[in-house]
């Protein structure tokens, strides 16, 4: 069948767009690459199905009220429609370019803890727009958890209303006939196990235990899976449920752990509430003033887990791909003491000047934000006479071959005078946590050449292609 559709690429459909490259297909529609927009376009992909198809009437409604949809974790629908190519009566919708899919990934390697986590943030809050609205997106699998850009992104040409009949149910499908938000939830947990094991579990859809889900599993990813892949919908996790659940990637409590030795110590908001006190105890301070300083109870900042892509892409857990974008928990706060109005005037000290804390606003649990993007790595020179011995990650080439184009992370290092690394942090991780981590081990390893003048900063920058990976280094400004 591939043959009879890759003989209509050259084709237009209604005079506006041009089916360029085959992408893929079955036996009930294809896939083509397109463009879309003027008088600057865009490469699209456009869908073709025989207008005769089973429940094609209710497809095109779908496909129509899907391109209404605005979340950045949805793949856009631009434009749907009839259409006929020679004698053949067609239905076509032109949807968003995704870069690459991750059944393209999976036959190489699995995911890693990290990235398979990274890949379930966007997920939800796809999941969540979509179930706020009654509707369902019933059709989760890897093949249509894309990669777009710097972000991850579900595919928009599947969903239906909830209550819908599974007419051809698929091995993610769930055991009950009808579409729901817990069917979602299990098909969530099938894709889940595929992409850490590179296969699916075996359940007999007529059985009455649930799937066995393997016990090799990190913990957090085996407890989600277990409780998405119960028979009985009423016992499966809710997507809130599996929100709370998730536990921050290894990359992410380094950042953390950082920030919190940064943050300054508690007893300045001791300080900060009695010089407060003091200054309106003796009129010094307006209203105005008053209003704009920090409050006694203001809470301590702590560090606020942020996922990236692109921490994803988007982030996003595929080489080359949207990273998958970061999480973000709820900040653990804690206040200051109240101010004791007892306490006695004391002489008033010199006042320092005082930074307002940045604060960060609490996430959703049920609807995980999107990855923010990755910050880009300053060109930098290549390693010259200040490096001594440098150290190129060892990448295995199945995974290199996941890569399209060039994945770049940055890592930040800083070098005694004897030219030894003391710390190492990422810079940039570039869309793959996975690739970052490989860079961020390699990165401890350099050695430099002694310094005379103290210790001194670096930045590395680590390009890993399909052909393999390269290296630079270029030291910091004093």
């Amino acid at each position: 069948m591939a043959e009879a559709w890759k003989q209509w690429q050259g084709q237009t459909v209604n005079g506006e767009f041009l089916l360029g490259e085959y992408m893929g297909g079955s036996q009930n529609g294809a896939v083509f690459q397109t463009q879309f927009g003027d008088p600057n376009p865009q490469p699209a992909a456009i869908k073709l199905i025989s207008e005769n198809s089973s429940n094609a009437k209710n497809r095109l409604a779908s496909w129509q009220s899907a391109s209404t949809f605005s979340h950045p974790n949805l793949i856009r629908i631009f434009q749907a429609g009839h259409c006929r190519i020679g004698d053949a009566k067609l239905l076509y919708v032109v949807m968003e370019y995704a870069d690459e899919n991750l059944s393209q990934i999976l036959p190489h390697r699995p995911l890693t803890e990290i990235e398979a986590s990274e890949m379930l943030s966007p997920v939800l809050g796809a999941l969540a727009y979509l179930h706020a609205k009654g509707l369902v997106h019933s059709r989760i699998k890897p093949a249509n958890i894309m990669a777009s850009g710097d972000q991850l992104k579900l595919s928009s040409d599947g969903i239906r209303r909830a209550g819908d009949p599974i007419s051809e149910p698929s091995v993610y499908d769930p055991p009950e006939a009808t579409s729901s938000s817990a069917g979602d939830v299990w098909s969530l947990g099938m894709t889940l196990v595929e992409v850490l094991t590179q296969r699916l579990p075996a359940p007999d859809r007529h059985a009455q235990s649930d799937p066995i889900v393997p016990k090799t599993l990190p913990a957090p990813l085996l407890d989600i899976a277990r409780h998405c892949l119960r028979r009985d919908p009423a016992r499966r996790w809710t997507l809130a449920d599996i929100a709370k659940r998730l536990n921050p990637p290894l990359a992410a409590q380094r950042t953390e752990k950082s920030v919190q030795q940064s943050a300054p110590p508690k007893n300045i908001w001791y300080l900060i509430a009695a010089l407060i006190v003091l200054l309106a105890s003796i009129g010094l301070v307006s209203r105005r003033l008053l209003r704009e300083s920090p409050r006694s109870d203001a809470p301590i900042p702590q560090a606020t887990e942020k996922i990236s892509k692109k921490s994803t892409p988007e982030p996003r857990p595929v080489a080359g791909a949207a990273p998958a974008e970061k999480r973000s928990e709820p900040p653990v706060a804690s206040s200051a003491p109240e101010e004791k109005k007892s306490e006695p005037p004391i002489e008033k000290p010199a006042t320092p000047p005082i930074e307002k804390p940045a604060t960060s606003a609490p996430p959703q649990i049920a609807v995980p934000t999107p990855p923010a993007q990755a910050p880009k790595v300053a060109e930098p020179k290549a390693a010259g006479s200040g490096v001594i011995h440098q150290v190129l990650p060892d990448v295995p080439q199945k995974s290199l071959d996941t890569i399209r184009g060039t994945v770049r992370v940055g890592i930040k290092v800083s070098v005694d005078p004897s030219g030894k690394v003391t710390d190492a942090t990422i810079d940039s991780p570039g869309p793959s946590t996975y690739f970052a981590n490989l860079a961020l081990d390699a990165a401890q390893k350099w050695k430099f050449a002694p310094s005379r003048t103290g210790p001194s900063d670096w930045t590395l920058r680590f390009e890993f292609t399909p052909d393999g990976t390269q290296a630079f280094a270029e030291q910091s400004a004093p």
